[in-house]
């Protein structure tokens, strides 16, 4: 498994930046899928191919997938409040992202959620978002692609390796490291038991480590 290629996209941003570096830590070929080519130095390190193109264009996408085994989305539309745009990314790129990957015989598809996406009038300013992001986790329930979906809870840039907290619902909202985000969606990857299903993880001080063994087991 480790060797084997990975496309991310989204993988400029700053969970996405953490899930290339981790992905690398655990040995596999990354295939990082950016926009903007001027962010090239954000995910270009050793092992680290980078692919300039658009996401949200279908050549681009079907040449980006050509030969990865894996496939973690870190989009998101964070801060957007244009309601189209919000749409394309969180709905529309994924559903057909996971489409393609499905044509492209990807073994594994991980996506990058949100807590919240199950109840969102319970967050009013984000609800547009959410309600956005559970179509797209729908989409790829329903496309074939074996997946794992990560619903992290508030996403913040400290240091990773505190106790992470996972289930398929966890009671109430908390915060999580960017750093442990990535590396529980490498570990999706790594562990059997994380295929078809979906997790909320937040940060716990009684909890193990986002790269303990077993991680998703007891998930239902």
């Amino acid at each position: 498994m480790a060797g084997e290629l990975v496309l991310v996209v989204g993988a400029s941003g700053r969970t996405g930046q953490r899930v290339v570096k981790a992905l690398r830590r655990h040995g596999f070929r990354v295939r990082a899928m950016i926009r903007d080519a001027s962010k090239r130095a954000l995910v270009e390190v050793d092992g680290v191919e980078v692919f300039v193109g658009d996401v949200t264009r279908e050549e681009d996408v079907r040449q980006a997938l050509d030969g990865a085994a894996y496939v973690v989305s870190a989009l998101g539309s964070k801060g957007v409040t244009d309601a189209a745009h919000i749409e394309l990314i969180e709905y529309t790129t994924i559903a057909e992202l996971a489409q393609l990957a499905q044509e492209a015989g990807v073994r594994h598809f991980v996506l990058c959620s949100s807590m919240g996406v199950e109840i969102p009038d319970m967050i009013p300013p984000l609800a547009p978002i959410l309600r956005q992001k559970r179509r797209g986790e729908l989409a790829l329930e329903g496309s074939g692609v074996p997946f794992t979906i990560v619903r992290p809870g508030g996403l913040t840039d400290e240091p990773g390796g505190g106790g992470v907290a996972i289930a398929r619902t966890l009671h109430g909202f908390g915060m999580i490291s960017r750093d442990d985000v990535a590396e529980v969606m490498v570990q999706a990857l790594l562990q059997p038991e994380a295929k078809n299903k979906i997790v909320e993880i937040v940060n716990a001080p009684d909890a193990g480590p986002a790269d303990r063994p077993g991680l998703f087991a007891d998930v239902v």
